[in-house]
């Protein structure tokens, strides 16, 4: 972690690192669940197990609306 106020004498911030740290923790969660995907979306093509997040949000959503609907 180079950001000066841990080392002196370097240029990076800590913003710096927060904008690098961020989207390659956001990558490697991405593909490392992907390639996980496999156990609980058998079946499905790698290309298929990459849109993960929209098909967990598709389920998601879908699950709220069978809900029933109770009149109070």
């Amino acid at each position: 972690m180079n950001v000066k106020e841990i080392n002196p004498g370097t240029h990076g911030t800590i913003p710096h690192y927060v904008a690098t740290v961020v989207p390659l923790t956001l990558v490697s969660v991405w593909i490392i669940v992907a390639f996980q995907s496999k156990y609980y979306m058998a079946g499905q093509s790698m290309w298929t197990r990459l849109w993960w997040p929209v098909v967990y949000v598709k389920a998601l959503f879908g699950r709220e609306s069978r809900r029933p609907q109770y009149n109070v």
